[in-house]
């Protein structure tokens, strides 16, 4: 039995359209940041869950980056 292995080279096409926020833990605090410069407010004392963060960065992801 004959076996060939081909290897495919798949480039990677970053997504430009689209925001990708990055969710971290900083002092204590769940933030969201995006290399667009936008991030979750640290101005504001009040401190939200998780869960609260992960929707307002997935609100950030679904709009059209400029």
């Amino acid at each position: 039995m004959n076996t060939t292995v081909t290897s495919r080279n798949r480039r990677h096409h970053p997504d430009l359209a689209h925001h990708h926020p990055v969710i971290q833990k900083v002092r204590g605090r769940w933030m969201w940041s995006c290399d667009c410069g936008s991030s979750s407010c640290r101005t504001d004392l009040t401190q939200l869950n998780w869960h609260q963060v992960v929707v307002e960065a997935l609100r950030h992801a679904t709009t059209i980056a400029a």
